[in-house]
């Protein structure tokens, strides 16, 4: 085959694979592909590679020929182990694109007329189909149809390579579960958005726009609809919002900084001081207050980021407002995880959480007595 068709078969290769297994491509793994896929045909010295280290290629094709040794699953192996210090280096994904590359080159040379010598050094050659007659010659007009059909069939893969198959296929049914299992998978990585058509369960007004994604709730999402936390899916008691059409919208790096505290003897109060007010922040965990009612509410399957349940104040990706009718009240036992989301440039989080003052509770008429 030719230059041309070696390399579009390479890039459909690579971009399928990325459709198909769902990595992040990009214009290094693609080029190395590329590159790669020219490799083999150093035995050739017309070549274009044997033409650039023409002292190699005509050696080669002198002692071995053309399609031989370089078109084998040994040179594969060597190539591989050539390359592996990549991994090394945490460029695994460059290893898979050169190898790929390589290997669509001896598969599709397997279409000439030849064939490949695949188990070198046995004379056996590998061609397919095995009819002569449907194989093509190098440069021929069947060559240049199966070169413009490569190139059409790149161009049609390269928009949904960076999202997969099955991210495209959710995109174009708007269906909500595909939607939700993305960003389950993907959670903590990137910000994420939620481009809804909606019904609200309590009004029936539709509900259209572009939300941010908090997290999940019983089989289904929390999104940030008008400043407020809003839990949308299928069940119509444990959701605010029923979906009829959803887009899962990826967007930039996300870091999560997260920090566990001890709530006992604790004012609610006290933490949401401990809090930064210009952060994007949630607040997970359970707290046994001092007081309260101890038979739970109605309406607990209804999301809401923090609510009663009987003395046990429930926080779901609470923000510090949501706890503010909570403040004055005391943990009797619990603890929370708070999460700070940041975007690629923000300042760094310590959490550091200022520990009450303690308080003397000895008399001072007994203190010189201890």
């Amino acid at each position: 085959m030719n230059a041309g068709t070696h390399v579009a078969f390479a890039s459909v290769l690579y971009l399928g694979g990325a459709a198909l297994f769902e990595y992040r491509p990009d214009l290094t793994g693609w080029a190395l592909a590329a590159t790669a896929s020219l490799l083999p045909d150093i035995d050739l010295p017309t070549s274009k590679v044997g033409r650039a280290v023409w002292f190699l290629s005509t050696r080669l094709e002198r002692r071995f020929g053309h399609r031989t040794i370089t078109h084998s699953f040994f040179a594969l192996f060597m190539l591989g182990l050539l390359i592996s210090p990549l991994f090394v280096f945490e460029r695994g994904a460059w290893w898979w694109a050169i190898i790929g590359g390589y290997w669509s080159h001896i598969w599709i040379d397997m279409l000439n007329l030849r064939g490949a010598d695949l188990f070198w050094p046995s004379p056996a050659r590998f061609v397919m189909p095995g009819n002569r007659r449907y194989r093509m010659e190098v440069g021929s007009k069947a060559e240049m149809i199966l070169l413009v059909c490569l190139i059409g069939f790149a161009l049609l893969l390269y928009p949904v390579s960076g999202q997969g198959f099955r991210t495209g296929l959710a995109h174009l049914l708007g269906n909500f579960d595909m939607a939700q299992e993305e960003f389950i998978k993907h959670a903590g990585q990137n910000w994420y958005s939620l481009r809804t058509d909606a019904i609200d369960n309590l009004t029936l007004e539709r509900v259209q726009g572009e939300f941010p994604v908090v997290g999940v709730w019983k089989n289904g999402m929390i999104i940030k609809q008008g400043g407020r936390l809003r839990a949308i899916g299928h069940n119509l008691d444990a959701h605010n919002l029923r979906p009829i059409h959803v887009e899962l919208i990826e967007g930039e790096p996300l870091k999560v900084v997260s920090r566990q505290v001890e709530m006992q003897g604790r004012p609610v109060g006290w933490l949401i001081d401990q809090l930064e007010a210009d952060r994007t922040l949630y607040i997970s965990g359970e707290l046994r207050l001092g007081s309260g009612r101890e038979e739970p509410i109605n309406d607990l399957m209804r999301y809401r980021p923090a609510w009663m349940a009987g003395s046990i104040l429930v926080l779901h990706y609470a923000r510090p407002a949501d706890l503010e009718p909570y403040r004055v009240r005391v943990a009797a036992e619990g603890e929370v995880v708070i999460q700070t989301w940041l975007h690629e440039g923000d300042p760094p989080v310590t959490l550091a959480i200022e520990e009450p003052l303690k308080v003397e509770t000895i008399p001072k008429a007994l203190q010189p007595f201890l």
